[in-house]
């Protein structure tokens, strides 16, 4: 695939989203994307969105996500700084998105630079620097949640918005596998989940990523924000709705749609 066409395929996507009207998956004309095309379509259009990238976002690193979109590998996005919905607010225009699903996460903060291949658990526990409660909007800008691996991958891993709760120091925090969660929305429990969920261990998930960036020569920067990935299924929002993910001996992660 040229550049020119990567170029093409970027800019379907970037206007999908601008103009939240949704389009055919990628794959649908183009069958044979490669994953490594796929990480370039995502990347070029992070130069249309003129934004600092905060983090990533990892997707599909637990099993019923995998389940919920027919999707068999985890994958990861770019956050940028338009995708962060101050936790004063939490509140997100919904007519600004096609059709968003919310996740509660595991959020990780690193304290310095991660980079190369070959890292685990071990070797990336000393680069956490805190922990909150999140949530992330996740938003295919194709007419469904219906894609292929790379088709998703292109998308940017289906990014949309995240909101964080509180940090608190990594120290301070007890074993991430262990951390539960419950998923909320007008006063009903939509879902439970345990850190586990994500890779066995949400620093199982920072290391893929590392790995995954190092065999793009790319580094996971001091201060990036990780999301670890979602914890149960995604739960579609309308506008009006109220969620709340409530972690034991974390914190929350809350977000509205006006």
């Amino acid at each position: 695939m040229d550049t020119h066409l990567i170029e093409t395929l970027a800019e379907q996507l970037w206007s999908a989203e601008i103009n939240v009207r949704p389009i055919d998956v990628l794959s649908r004309n183009y069958p044979g994307i490669s994953e490594d095309e796929a990480y370039q379509i995502s990347l070029t259009n992070l130069s249309k969105r003129e934004k600092a990238v905060i983090g990533y976002k990892l997707g599909y690193t637990s099993a019923a996500m995998r389940a919920q979109m027919g999707v068999d590998r985890p994958n990861f996005g770019y956050l940028t700084s338009d995708h962060n919905i101050e936790f004063a607010s939490c509140a997100v225009d919904a007519a600004r998105l096609i059709h968003p699903l919310v996740e509660p996460e595991i959020g990780l903060l690193t304290r310095r630079t991660l980079d190369g291949v070959g890292h685990s658990r071990a070797s990336v526990y000393a680069a956490v620097e805190a922990v909150a409660p999140a949530i992330e909007i996740v938003d295919t800008r194709y007419k469904e949640y219906k894609f292929t691996a790379n088709d998703n991958i292109a998308d940017n891993s289906s990014s949309a918005r995240f909101v964080l709760g509180s940090l608190r120091p990594f120290a301070s925090v007890d074993t991430l596998s262990l951390l539960g969660v419950t998923l909320w929305s007008e006063g009903y429990v939509l879902d439970t989940g345990i850190g586990a969920n994500a890779l066995d261990d949400p620093l199982n998930a920072l290391a893929w990523l590392v790995n995954a960036l190092g065999r793009r020569e790319q580094t996971l920067a001091a201060g990036s924000i990780v999301l670890t990935g979602g914890l149960t299924r995604a739960y579609p929002a309308r506008a009006g709705q109220t969620f709340v993910a409530e972690f034991a001996a974390l914190g929350i992660a809350k977000v509205h749609f006006r």
